[in-house]
């Protein structure tokens, strides 16, 4: 079969033409769903390290305990939007994560009201990993559900009454302050755990116990206390948790182009 070399070389061009215009298309796609990193703390209470992405979920990173074992959570206070993830990193030696009242710091949440189901509780993590060796840091993240204050502690010990509390969206005016809530943990005549009634005294953790969040991570709000569903997370990912997005390739890509393109050229070589 015979095709002029006119037809053959318009050929060319054409395929040439077409790979140009995928390739600047795809350019394009990815460059306009690209996610953008940004490093800005929301409000200016919060010390915490929000890892996000331009328009996708922003992640708070609170470190629970410290390298030289100190009982803090670090920060103590994070100001974070409805929606977005708090992520705590657990370090040596054994911690946990209770969510309470404001006017009770070392009770859970579930002995004060009832009907609050969806609360949080990330059990006991001991560890003897460092958050820099990242493969084998304990974490648990919770979602915030909304702009509500939102008190928690380590029901270890004594750590709540030694100051190792926390909160989330913490007034920084009024009574209801982080330094007040401080100030009644120190007070607290008990530390206690889920599960475990007033009077008993509190326990120590020695393993770890079940996370909970109100039976799952959808859990619903309370109308008087913020809100937070938990995700238990103590698989070793010293990373806060992440949305990413990615650009589905789809049709000839510019590669079948170029293949075709340098076929049909083989095929002009041959024939000229």
């Amino acid at each position: 079969m015979y095709f002029p070399r006119a037809t053959i070389l318009s050929a060319v061009f054409g395929l040439a033409c077409a790979q140009e215009s995928s390739m600047t298309a795809s350019v394009s796609m990815a460059s306009a769903t690209q996610p953008t990193l940004s490093s800005a703390v929301l409000g200016s209470v919060s010390t915490s390290q929000p890892s996000a992405m331009a328009g996708m979920v922003m992640t708070h990173v609170v470190q629970v305990g410290g390298p030289n074992g100190s009982l803090t959570f670090s920060p103590s206070n994070v100001v974070a939007q409805p929606g977005d993830l708090v992520q705590f990193q657990f370090h040596p030696k054994n911690h946990s994560v209770v969510q309470s009242t404001f006017d009770n710091p070392c009770t859970p949440i579930q002995n004060i009201m009832s009907n609050k189901t969806d609360a949080f509780f990330s059990g006991f993590m001991p560890t003897n990993a460092s958050v820099t060796a990242t493969s084998q840091v304990l974490t648990y993240t919770i979602r915030v559900a909304d702009a509500k204050p939102v008190w928690f502690y380590c029901s270890q010990g004594k750590h709540c009454q030694a100051g190792m509390v926390g909160a989330i969206n913490a007034p920084t005016s009024g009574n209801k302050t982080m330094s007040a809530f401080v100030a009644l943990a120190a007070q607290a005549t008990e530390n206690l755990s889920p599960g475990q009634a007033a009077g008993s005294g509190g326990a120590t953790g020695n393993t770890p116990t079940s996370p909970s969040a109100g039976g799952g991570a959808n859990s619903g709000t309370d109308s008087t206390s913020g809100g937070a569903a938990g995700g238990a997370s103590s698989s070793a990912s010293g990373a806060p948790a992440q949305a990413t997005a990615n650009v589905a390739a789809g049709g000839f890509s510019p590669q079948s182009y170029v293949g075709a393109a340098a076929a049909v050229v083989a095929a002009v070589v041959g024939v000229l």
